[in-house]
């Protein structure tokens, strides 16, 4: 039978790694009715000479591993700290010098301070938006979202996520998905975020999404890269190209759903018929001592398959920072609700009601350290950074003025990333933030720019023109590189 999922609930989410490898294992005869010439009529693009062409970081990057850490990461508490400011704005954590002279983060990422060389710090990066939703719209697409605020569900009118428009415009070869996503689907308690999938693009242009199988063995391994028994990998091929003969119809993929699922057909075929696809997500070919140096943990383990991703020449790997749940807020009842709540929004009310500052110290810090740091380690010693964009970001920093909880607030106007490898001068702070964190104070970074930059480093002209379903050109990043940040 065809498999194709049409709800409103399945639009936002996007397919998860089983439904995404499902379609193209489910065979019978609906699953032949899809043709793939369709697919090339789906968007368009354009690209337009840019003396930045020239410089030795276009291009640069094969691989970008997107390290999400979202929530809001707190920009005095970790890459851009006022040891200066006031009671109540500078915080309890202390500045640690670096590798790089003159370079100061927070004393509780010390092993990061040890690779300070290979990072571009940007704090003056400004948007201006205080809301998870729409904020991470922005900082996901590079491109402003149509509706502001806290709750607003993807839609296929958003703008398509950076891996979404590489697909589009530079697909990996084949067998191999252009863009993965793991290890979930980032929500509040209010709505899952825009920005992670395919929008206007379509969901054919998704992300292929992997959650892990089980909490003791870190697996992550899309079960559709395990042919059904009495399925061969000949008999697969028969399958294809059976359904290749009686697609001749172009009436089939004339509207977007057809399309779209003809392009979902195409990218599950070519993958179960790549052997080398499954090998990438076994994370048992690692020795025992690499997974413990990440970390024995979802985040830990995430990077480590990002390299191994990266590894196998995707071009673009996400990594959303785990969710964890916790006791949150009392109903009406006056009984706790578990809801999901992003471990960096640090607030002040998270765990037994810790403040942020212990949150951040015991439980959000070490991680990062530890597994951000052997990320990078293994790049380098495998020879790949200068050929891996390494990115560290978050929707928005927090507010200068620690509240009432001993916490802090979102914060859109200024905050902080870090970026590395791939095209990306490292051992530098770019940008400044006022006295107390509260604006730009010199060269302000938009998301705009910060696309432009990602996407230079990946090859692809900022200029370059994606095409919506109503026949609309769209720049792939409102913005232009940082010329500073390059190498």
């Amino acid at each position: 039978m065809l498999w194709i999922s049409g709800t409103p609930t399945d639009l936002r989410k996007g397919l998860t790694r089983r439904d995404w490898l499902r379609v193209g294992v489910a065979g019978g005869f609906g699953a032949m009715l899809v043709n793939q010439r369709g697919a090339r009529a789906s968007a368009a693009l354009t690209t337009h000479y840019s003396p930045l062409t020239n410089s030795r970081s276009f291009g640069q990057a094969k691989s970008c591993i997107v390290v999400y850490l979202f929530g809001g990461v707190s920009q005095l508490d970790v890459w851009d700290l006022k040891p200066g400011a006031p009671d109540g704005i500078r915080g309890e954590f202390k500045p640690m010098a670096t590798k790089v002279p003159g370079i100061q983060i927070t004393e509780h990422l010390p092993r990061m301070a040890g690779h300070a060389d290979k990072l571009a710090i940007i704090r003056s990066m400004t948007h201006g938006d205080n809301s998870h939703g729409s904020s991470a719209h922005r900082m996901l697409t590079g491109r402003a979202p149509g509706k502001l605020g806290e709750v607003v569900p993807p839609s296929p009118e958003d703008s398509p996520h950076f891996g979404s428009v590489l697909n589009r415009v530079r697909p990996a070869r084949k067998g191999i998905p252009t863009s993965v996503s793991l290890p979930w689907t980032i929500a509040t308690s209010s709505s899952v975020q825009p920005g992670q999938g395919g929008g206007f693009l379509g969901r054919g242009h998704d992300p292929l999404r992997l959650e892990q199988v089980t909490q003791e063995v870190f697996d992550f391994t899309p079960d559709g890269l395990r042919l059904p028994e009495g399925m061969s990998r000949d008999r697969l091929r028969e399958r294809q190209l059976l359904r290749d003969r009686l697609t001749a119809d172009d009436r089939l993929v004339s509207d977007r759903a057809g399309r779209e699922l003809d392009e979902l057909y195409g990218r599950a075929f070519a993958m179960l018929g790549a052997a080398e696809a499954a090998e990438a997500f076994n994370l048992t070919k690692e020795k025992s001592e690499t997974r413990q140096r990440y970390g024995m943990n979802t985040f830990g383990q995430s990077l480590l398959l990002a390299r191994r991703l990266a590894e196998a020449d995707v071009p673009m790997i996400t990594v959303y920072w785990p969710m964890r749940r916790e006791p949150e807020s009392f109903n009406n009842a006056g009984r706790i609700e578990d809801v999901s709540v992003p471990p960096w929004d640090t607030h002040g009310t998270n765990v037994g009601n810790s403040p942020n500052f212990p949150m951040q110290k015991d439980r959000l810090l070490p991680a990062l350290d530890q597994s951000g740091t052997a990320l990078l380690e293994d790049l380098v010693s495998r020879s790949m950074l200068d050929q891996t964009l390494v990115v560290f970001l978050s929707e928005f920093g927090r507010t200068p003025k620690i509240n009432g909880q001993a916490g802090r607030d979102h914060w859109g106007k200024v905050f902080s990333i870090a970026m590395a490898g791939g095209g990306i001068q490292g051992g530098q702070f770019y940008g400044a933030s006022d006295k107390i964190a509260s604006e730009p104070s010199d060269k302000p970074v938009t998301p705009g720019d910060f696309a432009a930059t990602l996407f230079h480093c990946m090859g692809i002209l900022p200029e370059t023109e994606v095409i919506d379903p109503l026949s609309r050109p769209h720049r792939i990043a409102d913005g232009q590189p940082v010329v500073q940040l390059l190498a």
